[in-house]
C-alpha cells in the first residue's frame, strides 16, 4: 500500500494547512480562556474595593478610585491574563483533559473484544494489518445500533472500533472493506495526528458549552446586578470567541480529514482488491443512517470527524466545513478504480 508522490505533496500541504489553523486557534483559546478567568478575578477585587470603600470601614471611595487609576487598561488587561495563566490548568485544561480521556474511553475502550465477540472480525483485521505492515491492532465492538467505525491510536498502538449496527448492516466483503479502510488510517498515521488535531476542538466545545447565566435577585440588589452583568458579558465575549474558534477548528480538521479519508479509501481498495466493496459499504452506511437519537457528546463533530462517515448534519455544511468527501465522490473513485481493475 504505497502513497504516491503527488497525494504525498497533497496530503503534506493539507497538513500543514490544518496545523496552522489550529495552531492559531489553540493559542487564541489559551489567551481568551486566560484573559476571562484573570479578568474576573480583577473585575471582582475592584468591584469589591468598591463595596468595602461604601461601608462603614476607613476605606474612601476616592482612595479606591486613585489606586485602580494608578493602572492602566492595558496593565489591567495584562494582569488579567497572567493571573488567568496562571489558573489555566485547574479552571480549564484538567477538565479538558478529563473530558478528552472520556472521549477516548467511549469511543476506544468500550464493548468487546471482536477476538472474544466475533473471531472472525479479528481474523480479518490481523490479516489486513499484516498486508499492510502493522502491528496487529486492537477490534472493538460497542453495543451501539447506528453503524459506525473508529480508528484511534498509531501504527503500534492501534484500536479499531465498529460497532454491532455496523456488523448487523455490512455482509462480510463489505466489513472486511472497512476494516482496511481505518487500518489504512493507522497505516498513514491519521489516527495519532487527527487526535492531537481534535483536542483544540474539544477544548472549543468546552469552554463553549456553557448555558446563558441566569438573573437571580439574591443579596443586596446592586451587587446581583453588577455580578450578573459581569457573568452575562463574560457569557458573551466567551460565546462569540470560541464560536469563531470553533469553525476554524472544524476548518482546520476538514482540511486535514478529507484527503487522508480518499487516501485510506484508496489503502482499502489495494489490501482487499476489491474497490467495489468498499464502495458498496459506504453506500449501505450513508443510506442506512440518520441523526444520533444517543448520548449527543458521543456525536460531537470531534467524534464524527474520526468516523468512517460524517454525522447526518455534515452534509449541511458548506464543503470547506466538511470533514469527509461527499459519498458520492467516494463511491464514484472506488467504482472508477474497480472499472480500471477489470481492464
Amino acid at each position: 500500500m504505497v502513497v504516491g508522490t503527488r497525494a504525498r505533496v497533497s496530503l503534506g500541504l493539507r497538513m500543514v494547512a490544518a496545523l496552522g489553523a489550529i495552531a492559531v486557534v489553540s493559542v487564541s483559546i489559551i489567551l481568551v480562556a486566560a484573559g476571562v478567568a484573570g479578568g474576573m478575578i480583577v473585575g471582582g477585587v475592584i468591584v469589591a474595593a468598591y463595596f468595602v470603600s461604601l461601608s462603614a470601614l476607613p476605606v474612601s471611595n476616592t482612595a479606591v478610585s486613585g489606586f485602580v487609576g494608578q493602572f492602566s487598561m492595558s496593565t489591567l488587561l495584562g494582569g488579567a491574563v497572567l493571573i488567568g495563566l496562571a489558573l489555566l490548568p485547574t479552571l480549564y485544561l484538567t477538565p479538558v483533559r478529563a473530558e478528552i480521556q472520556e472521549f477516548k474511553t467511549e469511543l476506544g475502550t468500550t464493548g468487546q473484544l471482536a477476538v472474544d465477540r466475533h473471531p472472525k472480525i479479528a481474523s480479518i483485521a490481523r490479516r489486513l494489518a499484516q498486508q499492510a505492515g502493522i502491528p496487529e491492532p486492537t477490534v472493538r465492538i460497542v453495543t451501539r445500533m447506528r453503524p459506525e467505525s473508529y480508528a484511534l491510536g498509531g501504527r503500534s498502538d492501534g484500536t479499531i472500533v465498529i460497532t454491532r449496527g455496523l456488523v448487523r448492516e455490512l455482509t462480510d466483503d463489505e466489513i472486511e472493506a472497512v476494516l482496511a479502510h481505518e487500518i489504512s488510517h493507522l497505516a498513514n498515521g491519521d489516527g495519532r495526528l487527527m487526535g492531537l488535531l481534535l483536542v483544540p476542538l474539544l477544548l472549543a466545545e468546552h469552554v463553549g458549552s456553557d448555558e446563558r447565566p441566569k438573573f437571580q435577585a439574591i443579596h443586596t440588589y446592586g451587587t446581583v446586578i453588577l455580578v450578573y452583568l459581569g457573568q452575562l458579558l463574560t457569557w458573551v465575549v466567551v460565546t462569540a470567541v470560541t464560536t469563531v474558534q470553533l469553525w476554524c477548528c472544524l476548518l482546520g480538521v476538514a482540511l486535514f480529514s478529507r484527503g487522508r479519508e480518499l487516501a485510506a479509501d484508496r489503502g482499502a481498495a489495494e489490501l482487499t482488491g476489491s474497490p467495489s466493496s468498499l464502495a458498496s459499504a459506504l453506500e449501505t452506511l450513508d443510506g442506512g443512517r440518520g441523526r444520533p437519537t444517543e448520548d449527543l457528546r458521543e456525536f460531537k463533530r470531534s467524534a464524527g470527524a474520526l468516523d468512517i462517515l460524517p454525522p447526518r448534519d455534515d452534509s449541511e455544511l458548506s464543503s470547506p466545513f466538511r470533514t469527509h468527501p461527499t459519498t458520492e465522490t467516494r463511491v464514484d473513485r472506488l467504482r472508477s478504480m474497480a472499472s480500471q481493475n477489470e481492464t
